[in-house]
């Protein structure tokens, strides 16, 4: 994969047909059409789709080249129609990186004020909370913030412990 110089939108999963690919996909091809946004979007763990003019696909990366792409988005979105969890949302949040994110299952629950949501089937709702989050700095500055604390919130140490914890009591 090239090295990202240009400023991008990132989405890190699986392509399975429930993660909202293809909507995502035409979400930001219609904000490309609409402003003078020099952004990428790039696509990390699957393959399914064809890379387009903007469009970068990575197939799967190591934890380290991750972690970077992390690091170097404007933003990260979760267009999932449905999620158990949501942990790649989280996981952007802990580095700050502003989340927009589809306001279906768990999702609200899990990210809380800490991100702006919209309609996953809704295409239109997904541009215009991208855009918005891509436009107010402030919206940004506040997002950012508020998902620093809110990964906070989820500490692997804490649940490994108190998951034991749990089972020796049940013993």
């Amino acid at each position: 994969m090239r090295e990202l110089t240009e400023k991008y939108l990132l989405y890190v999963g699986n392509f399975y047909p429930h993660k909202n690919i293809k909507r995502l996909i035409s979400a930001f091809k219609k904000i490309i059409r609409e402003t003078d946004l020099d952004y990428s979007l790039v696509l990390v763990g699957g393959n399914t789709y064809k890379e387009e003019d903007r469009i970068i696909i990575t197939g799967y990366v190591d934890d380290n080249r991750l972690n970077n792409l992390y690091r170097g988005a404007s933003l990260y979105v979760f267009p999932s129609l449905y999620e158990g969890f949501g942990l790649p949302a989280l996981e952007a949040m802990k580095r700050g990186v502003v989340v927009v994110s589809s306001n279906t299952s768990c999702l609200p629950e899990i990210l809380g004020d800490a991100a702006i949501y919209f309609n996953p089937l809704n295409i239109d709702d997904m541009a215009e909370k991208i855009k918005k989050v891509l436009f107010d700095k402030n919206l940004r500055d506040t997002l950012i913030k508020g998902g620093l604390d809110k990964s906070k919130e989820y500490d692997w140490q804490k649940t490994a412990e108190e998951t034991l914890s749990l089972y020796e009591n049940i013993i």
